[in-house]
């Protein structure tokens, strides 16, 4: 199935944007688990989840490669309770602990979302907690990447 077949079922209200880095697809209202059950029938491979807070919620990306294409699917959603596709797609178990861990997003339908990335007994939002630090950009951000690396690779 191609991405504009996709995105006929999925009902969105446009037609994939094509771009060099694969095809975007905007779905207001994403049923997020009927998409998920669709792209597994069309033998699509899950490849991430991106979430980045937006007005009083978040975008949430689903990235997935499409016959070799990337196709990204995005939505957003009010608050932070997300449906889980654990179930249906085990290889987002990790994602789905990394944004608990980082958004404190909520993934309905899983019984536990035990920490990935945090220490046990660290609460959940790293990210949302410190966004308030005066930072324009994401807290993953160094900002080391002028920063050169001196001495020989034996060094290293």
């Amino acid at each position: 199935m191609n991405a504009d077949a996709i995105a006929e079922r999925l009902g969105a209200p446009h037609k994939p944007e094509r771009r060099i880095d694969g095809d975007w697809l905007a779905v207001p209202g994403l049923d997020i688990r009927a998409m998920v059950e669709l792209m597994s029938g069309a033998e699509s491979r899950f490849v991430t989840m991106t979430a980045i807070p937006e007005h009083g919620g978040f975008r949430l990306i689903y990235h997935w490669d499409v016959d070799d294409v990337l196709l990204n699917v995005s939505t957003h959603i009010e608050g932070v309770l997300v449906p889980s596709i654990a179930d249906i797609l085990p290889a987002a178990d990790w994602v789905e602990r990394e944004l608990r861990d980082y958004y404190a997003l909520e993934f309905a339908g899983r019984d536990e979302t035990p920490a990935l990335m945090l220490m046990d007994g660290d609460e959940p939002g790293l990210f949302s907690r410190t966004a308030a630090m005066g930072r324009d950009a994401d807290p993953a951000d160094t900002g080391w990447s002028d920063v050169s690396v001196s001495g020989t690779e034996e060094d290293r």
